[in-house]
């Protein structure tokens, strides 16, 4: 029967049938962006409850001095922001963050407070014990100490005693505090606390019986020690009561020994979750922390909810005994308030040459730089520089841009590749200063978009560095400023719904095999609401559900790095890191952008890597020298190349979606790629941006405006918004938003409540519409619009300055195809796809590429000439003209003269030692620097005796192939591994003599490349599929060759090796798969429903042949729409990268 196939894809058409691209609904909590972000990191501003009942009862002057939140790490489970709204609803007079060994969680805490105008104290209690026995027993041993700053000075004190102890123990998650050093730090600064049973006053209490008079009398020692460290009028005696047998007695005691000592006493409610509700998730992370089931640890916990916040009755009525202790934590909570704000730092002073100022240090390194930029400037473009410099005088962020050109300096002088991204790609400055690449005047891009009058903070400059030599930077960084005046940024790890449900099984007793078994049922990166092949237990579910997005940990921001002019150790603590020789703030990046704190991001980018390698191979064996900013301009056979989506290997046009897009945008200039790269994310693509851009690109519809005000910021786009940059100028354009409201929908992009965000100005949005005539349809249309962006849009100048990446990588790739392939073999893992998929591409494309070799290969990657003689270079010398004419239309129909184009086709290609499996890099290096330094290996016992190699290694090289120059074939080097690896370095020359090998059959074409699959997953000029071509032909299965011409209206059977398993967020539920075969890759759209059906095969075969219906654009474009499929046995090991 025939397929008629409707004039949109399939899977287009279901997601019109389902109302799928109309935004208006959240991502599921815990899910994750699928192969493109859905959503940033980026934490949108905090908004109070609309509404709040507040309780019916006398209102009671209390503050609660005594909290944890979750970034108590598995101790608290209420957010910092959960805490302050419900201590507003119970109107509390102030309220304090106490989080253990640390300020973690303070920023979203003051920023919360700020919202409902509650005052704010700030503390933190110590663990005085190792804290790695938090996680050691399920009732962590050591006494605990409670300190509140008093004043903005205590704070620092505060921080630089939390710096110095996590310093010192040397140790991630370690403090090694001196009560003696504490108090010397203290400086009448801090009010102490008694603190909860493990506080040093109360803990002599702790016992099943009433304590002895000895008891009492180490209970009133240790409150006379604190007395003595601190001073009188600096310790409270802390009550609390949670109705335990011996809670009033110890109460009468403590308020005993303060009445003789004339100390006042504070009620509290040692606070671990904002609700009674929560006490069911807090004893289940206190399971978590001890490492066992709630069964196992039930006598350690209460039997009813007790750590809960309570309103100021609530807690005169559970204090009546002890007048004054209520009041007592109001008064010292309104004494011991202050806003956060006031401990902000300033940027650290630039360092600039004597006699010069930063304002004027920057006009002259701008100056210098003119004629090596712009050889043949105008006064238009002195005009343009004049202006930006002025601005950044005006605005005084001069120290900023010499901070960020001293590091690129730096990082340029020892050859690490680096190019600035965001929007300093708007900026003519930061060009003339090699922090960008793109020439912002020839381009004709605003400055405005970098730097404007009406912004106050420092412009956002991120650099991207060579991944591998990044650290380089970091650690630069640090020298040059100090330790005590830079730190990385923290990220934190929330949960996620993997570990929510192994940590929850745990907790509620499952046994480690159902715990993995529950955790593999959740899709990778997905929401937990997307198991659906097995029922999960109820209450591993419900309380997994309520873990989603508690933070877990800290790790490391890629790069963000933050400069201050006073130690920042002292506004925000600092600790070690994993990774050696890094420490680490306890705020991400947020919180800083929150306190003003400038964040510099030095980012690692894999492709920088590898446009490095290949930059040093053209120089080093062709003669030919270029940086980023000399590649010759607007080459038409890049587009070409790029048009034919041949763009395996480049820079963010690589994916499943990119490719099948740029065809039919058919890029053909500069600002093309930007609007490429923006396109496939979540915002263009819900908000229906894809299709009517490509009509209109294409000439097959007219560019048009919902209103003349909106021609403006839409023209570059061909009257569809793309670019984060375009919803804002529409929102102030034609919705009567101002500069903040703004700045709102700017924050809400990505952000995971951004849908929220945009709701709060939707009344102004609306407003504004109605005033400019947009009413009723066009007005929905716009909002809709609007609202996709909060599922994460690419601004114009992030989307610019990675333009320039993907113009980069493809004129590399097509001039110098071998040795961008050897970079990308270096720089990996990076990128999308698997060294060998990136090596069958650079076949396809004429390049050889060699086995390893003992005797020729490096450690890593590398050329080698293909013949005898001396390699020179090819192609066409017009490719490297800097201005090359604007290229024309596209013909599809054109052969493809990619070949014409290769400078570097006399050298091959020659996989690295360390490529072997079981080699690694100090192996690969040693036998290199050996071969290097004595010669070529004589033989298998000569490599082993010279190197060292164990038989394990021996074996490895045997089995890549890596020495048959030394005139053994696979199966002798096999067989002869045990033997020669005897032969070690501390042995004489000649006490070994090799075997008498038996007489082994050749390999087979088929073990031959099976065996290279095994060694180093590569398998030169070779397939598994194509051995598998003649039966697989027999059965009617295509290959992806065969596609290219195959009739659309029949149903089609593709068998291939799965490199790719994708689910995006806009895909509602679809499942993309990438199918390889010798010719080529495919990609096949699986429905939910299919996936439901056939889900363990499609997600664990490494081969498979799927069925289905065959879908090709007028442009080329193929896919197909599976309805089966049956797993294919290769027996070769395949790597996917599944919901990345």
């Amino acid at each position: 029967m025939a397929w008629n196939n409707p004039p949109i894809p399939w899977s287009e058409l279901e997601k019109q049938l389902t109302d799928a691209t109309r935004p208006g609904s959240a991502p599921p909590v815990g899910a994750g962006p699928g192969d493109s972000p859905a959503w940033s990191n980026y934490r949108a501003p905090y908004q109070p409850p609309e509404h709040q009942d507040h309780p019916d009862e006398e209102l009671v002057d209390y503050a609660e001095l005594h909290v944890h939140s979750s970034f108590s790490f598995l101790d608290g489970v209420s957010s910092p922001e959960a805490l302050v709204a419900e201590a507003a609803r119970l109107r509390l007079r102030a309220l304090a963050i106490t989080d253990h060994d640390g300020l973690y969680g303070i920023v979203r805490f003051a920023e919360a407070a700020q919202a409902h105008q509650m005052p704010t104290v700030f503390g933190a209690e110590l663990s005085l014990a190792p804290r790695i026995q938090r996680t050691d027993v399920a009732d962590p041993p050591g006494p605990h100490l409670l300190v509140l700053a008093k004043s903005p000075e205590g704070y620092h004190r505060l921080a630089k005693a939390l710096t110095d102890s996590h310093l010192a123990a040397g140790e991630k998650g370690e403090a090694a505090y001196d009560l003696d050093v504490l108090a010397d730090q203290a400086g009448d600064e801090w009010m102490i606390l008694t603190g909860c049973r493990k506080g040093p006053v109360r803990a002599a209490l702790q016992g099943v019986a009433p304590p002895s008079a000895a008891q009492v009398d180490e209970a009133a020692q240790a409150l006379d020690q604190l007395v003595e460290r601190f001073g009188r009028d600096s310790v409270a005696v802390e009550l609390f009561d949670f109705h335990q047998p011996l809670d009033s007695l110890h109460n009468d005691i403590l308020a005993g020994l303060a009445g003789d000592r004339g100390l006042p006493v504070v009620a509290t409610g040692v606070v671990h979750y904002a609700t009674a509700a929560e006490q069911r998730l807090a004893q289940a992370m206190a399971a978590v922390r001890a490492r066992r089931s709630l069964d196992q640890i039930r006598g350690h916990l209460p039997a009813a909810p007790t750590a809960f916040l309570r309103s100021g009755a609530a807690q005169l009525a559970r204090f009546q005994r002890y007048p004054g202790a209520v009041s007592m934590a109001a008064q010292l909570g309104a004494e011991l308030s202050f806003s956060l704000k006031k401990v902000a730092p300033q940027l650290p002073l630039s360092m600039v040459p004597e006699g010069h100022s930063s304002d004027s240090y920057l006009r002259q390194l701008v100056t210098d730089a003119i004629p090596r930029r712009y050889p043949e400037a105008n006064q238009a473009v002195y005009d343009r520089i004049d202006r930006e410099l002025a601005l950044i005088e005006t605005k005084g962020f001069a120290g900023y841009f010499l901070i960020v050109h001293d590091i690129v300096q730096w990082a340029r002088a020892r050859s690490i590749l680096c190019q600035g991204r965001g929007s300093a790609a708007n900026s003519a400055v930061c060009y003339l200063l090699d922090i960008t690449a793109v020439d912002s005047i020839h381009y004709n891009l605003p400055f405005e978009r970098f730097l404007s009058a009406l912004r106050d903070e420092e412009p956002d400059i991120d650099v991207d560095f060579d991944a591998h030599r990044r650290e380089e930077v970091i650690q630069y960084v640090y020298t040059r400023y100090g330790r005590h005046n830079a730190a990385l940024v923290a990220t934190v790890i929330e949960y996620r719904a993997k570990n929510a449900v192994r940590d929850m099984s745990r907790a509620l007793g499952y046994s480690p095999g159902q715990q993995d078994a529950f955790a593999k049922q959740i899709e990778r990166r997905g929401a937990l609401s997307e198991s659906d092949a097995e029922t999960l237990p109820e209450a591993v579910v419900e309380l997994a559900r309520q873990t989603l997005t508690l933070p877990r940990h800290l790790g490391i921001h890629p790069g963000g790095m933050v400069l201050t002019d006073r130690p920042i150790g002292e506004v925000v603590p600092i600790e070690h890191a994993r990774m050696d020789n890094r420490t680490v703030l306890q705020w991400d990046k947020d919180d800083c952008e929150w306190m003003g704190l400038v964040k510099f991001d030095l980012l690692g980018l894999g492709i920088l890597e590898a446009i490095q390698h290949t930059l040093s191979l053209a120089a080093d064996q062709l003669g030919e020298q270029w940086e980023l900013a000399t590649l010759p301009r607007d080459e038409p056979g890049v587009y070409d190349m790029l048009c034919r989506a041949d763009s395996i290997g480049v820079f963010q046009v690589e994916s499943r979606a990119q490719m099948a897009l740029l065809p039919r945008l058919q890029p053909r200039r500069f600002y093309d790629l930007a609007i490429q790269i923006a396109m496939i994310r979540p915002g263009p693509i819900q908000g229906g941006a894809v299709h009517p851009f490509v009509r209109r690109k294409a000439g097959q519809e007219p560019v048009t405006y919902l209103h003349p005000k909106l021609e403006e910021p839409l023209k570059r786009t061909l009257g569809i918004p793309v670019f984060q940059e375009q919803i804002m100028q529409m929102a102030m354009a034609i919705g009567g938003c101002s500069g903040e409201d703004a700045d709102v929908l700017r924050r809400a992009m990505g952000s995971k409540r951004g849908l929220e965000r945009i709701e709060s100005v939707r009344q102004t949005l609306y407003q504004g519409m109605a005033d400019n005539g947009l009413v009723g349809e066009d007005a929905d249309r716009i909002y809709r619009t609007i609202q996709a962006f909060a599922g994460f849009g690419f601004a114009e100048s992030h989307s610019l300055s990675f333009a320039l990446l993907v113009y980069a990588s493809s004129w590399l790739k097509l001039h110098y195809p071998a040795c961008y392939l050897t970079g990308m073999l270096r720089a990996w893992p990076m990128g999308f796809y698997s060294p060998a998929t990136l090596v069958s591409d650079a076949e396809r494309h004429g390049v050889e590429v060699r086995r390893p070799c003992v005797q020729r290969s490096f450690a890593q990657a590398s050329l080698e000439a293909l013949g005898e003689e001396t390699p020179t270079s090819t192609g066409m010398d017009q490719c490297l003209q800097f201005t090359h004419d604007p290229p024309g239309e596209f013909d599809p129909n054109a052969p493809d003269d990619s070949a014409q184009h290769r400078r570097d086709g006399q050298w091959a290609v020659r996989q690295g030692l360390a490529d072997i499996k079981d080699i690694g890099l100090d192996t690969a290096q040693a036998i290199e620097t050996e071969r290097e330094r004595g010669g070529r290996f004589v033989d298998m016992y000569d490599l082993s005796r010279r190197v060292g190699l164990t038989e394990k290694h021996l074996e490895a090289l045997s089995t890549a192939g890596a020495l048959d120059d030394l005139g053994l074939s696979r199966r002798e080097a096999l067989w002869m591994a045990g033997s020669a690896h005897t032969a070690q370095p501390d042995y004489l020359v000649g006490t070994h003599h090799a075997l008498d090998t038996p007489l082994f059959a050749d390999m087979t074409s088929w073990e031959v490349m099976h065996s290279d699959r095994l060694a180093t997953a590569v398998s030169p000029g070779d397939h598994p599929l194509a051995h598998l071509r003649p039966w697989l032909t027999e059965q009617g299965v295509s290959s992806s060759r065969d596609l290219r011409s195959h009739d659309v209206e029949r149903r089609v059977w593709l068998a291939g090796l799965v490199t790719h398993r994708q689910r995006p967020s806009t895909a509602q539920g679809v499942t993309f798969l990438n199918l390889e075969d010798e010719f080529g890759l495919v990609n096949v759209v699986c429905s939910k429903g299919l996936w439901r059906r056939y889900r363990l095969l499609l997600r664990h075969s490494a081969a498979l042949i799927v069925r289905g219906s065959l879908q090709r654009s007028t442009e080329g474009v193929m896919s197909l729409v599976a309805d089966g499929a049956s797993q294919l046995a290769v027996q070769v090991p395949v790597a996917a990268r599944n919901f990345h």
